[in-house]
C-alpha cells in the first residue's frame, strides 16, 4: 500500500502523561488542546512521522466484534467530530493507564494529533497519530551575553527519535482502517 505524508498537516495535538498503574505513577489529564504555533507544528511533525516505514501495515480487531475495540471507538468518534479529540484523547489516556501495569512499561508524554493531507493509495484523507515518549535525553544549552558564555543542561525529547506510536489513517473503516506502527523501545537487537 502506498502512504504519502509528504504534505501532511498537523490540525491539533492533545499532550497527557501517564504512568505505570502498578507503580502507582498517576495520570495528568488535559483540560486544552496544545497551542501550535507554524514553528512548532513543523518541528512536531518531523518528531512524530519521520520515523514510521510502511512495510508493515496493521487494522484493529476484535474477536468477536470491531465495535468494541475501545481504541478503534475512541478513533472513531474523532473521525466523525474532530472537535472532541481532547474528551477522546483523556479516555484515551485513562484507558492507557488501565493497562500500564507490566513493570516494564514507563512513564511518559501521551499524544493524540489529527492530521490533514494525507495520502493512502492515492486518496486524500485524514489520520490520527497516538504517540508516547518515555525516554529523556540530557542537552546543553550555551547563552552569550556578547562579552561572556553560560551553559545549561537540561533534560528532553530527541526529536529524531521517536519512542514508540501509530498512525491511523480515515481509510477502510469497517475493516479496522489502516494503521502504521512504530516501537523503537521494544525492538529486537
Amino acid at each position: 500500500m502506498e502512504i504519502n505524508n509528504y504534505d501532511i498537516n498537523l490540525d491539533s495535538l492533545v499532550i497527557h502523561w501517564v504512568g505505570n498503574k502498578s507503580n502507582d505513577d498517576g495520570i495528568t489529564i488535559s483540560k486544552h488542546k496544545v497551542e501550535l504555533t507554524e514553528n512548532t507544528s513543523s518541528i512536531l511533525l518531523k518528531y512524530f512521522i519521520s520515523s514510521f516505514k510502511y512495510d508493515d501495515l496493521y487494522k484493529f480487531h476484535h474477536t468477536s466484534n470491531l465495535e468494541l475495540n475501545e481504541v478503534y471507538n475512541y478513533v472513531s468518534n474523532i473521525f466523525q467530530n474532530r472537535s472532541c479529540i481532547l474528551e477522546q484523547s483523556q479516555l484515551l489516556a485513562k484507558f492507557l493507564y488501565e493497562l500500564s501495569t507490566h513493570p516494564n512499561i514507563k512513564s511518559g508524554e501521551f499524544y493524540v494529533a489529527y492530521f490533514t493531507n494525507c495520502e493512502v493509495e492515492n486518496i486524500n484523507t485524514d489520520a490520527i497519530g497516538i504517540f508516547k515518549s518515555e525516554n529523556k535525553e540530557t542537552f546543553l544549552e550555551v547563552y552569550s551575553d556578547k562579552e561572556n558564555f553560560a551553559i545549561e543542561c537540561g533534560k528532553g525529547i530527541n526529536i529524531n527519535k521517536l519512542d514508540k506510536g501509530c498512525l491511523i489513517y480515515n481509510i477502510d473503516k469497517d475493516n479496522g482502517y489502516v494503521v502504521s506502527v512504530i516501537d523503537n523501545t521494544n525492538k529486537k537487537k
